[in-house]
């Protein structure tokens, strides 16, 4: 819940020392989601703990979840000539470590190009509307959360994400087209 802070004004004589006003925290704690989706729904995601970041092998083994998640939803997820995996190039996606275990899962990678958030389906479709789903909520506690992104993943038909995973190509042909420069929607 959101709730205004009202500033107060002090008149001090010249020689009144300043009152000490505690600085209101200006961030609010913040959780990182890592999520694969096909264009048939979530295959998975985590919530990391608070403060935790991404790293090579944090993301390889999310990697290696992600491929027995696929396995377990072979017949609705997979494609018949395999995984056709896209992300971008973030340091964890590019790390040896990472490019080791996508060669062991033998998935076909997508290539993307450097400094491109507009051709991430995450960043232009799924978190897209997961922020405008989330905009001006804040959160008790992390099962809150937890259960508001359940829900938003839960809400979305599988349209949502196809539509998402087939704006991609639109999108590269807009980049060829413009030679590399960015553009806008």
């Amino acid at each position: 819940m959101y709730c205004k802070k009202n500033r107060i004004y002090h008149w001090l004589a010249s020689n009144d020392p300043v009152p000490m006003t505690p600085k209101p925290s200006i961030h609010q704690q913040k959780v990182l989601l890592c999520v694969w989706w096909t264009t048939a729904g979530i295959v998975h995601y985590k919530l990391l703990p608070n403060g935790q970041t991404i790293t090579a092998d944090i993301y390889s083994a999310q990697l290696d979840r992600v491929s027995v998640a696929l396995h377990q939803k072979q017949a609705a997820l997979a494609n018949k000539k395999g995984v056709v995996f896209h992300q971008d190039n973030a340091r964890p996606h590019t790390a040896k470590i990472t490019c080791e275990t996508l060669a062991r899962l033998q998935w076909e990678i997508l290539p993307h190009p450097l400094y491109s958030p507009d051709l991430a389906p995450n960043d232009y479709h799924l978190f897209l509307a997961l922020d405008n789903h989330m905009r001006n909520r804040q959160f008790q506690n992390r099962e809150d959360l937890e259960k508001k992104v359940i829900q938003f993943f839960s809400y979305q038909t599988q349209d949502f994400y196809k539509n998402g995973i087939y704006q991609l190509v639109s999108r590269w042909e807009k980049v060829i087209l413009v030679e590399g420069d960015y553009f806008s929607k």
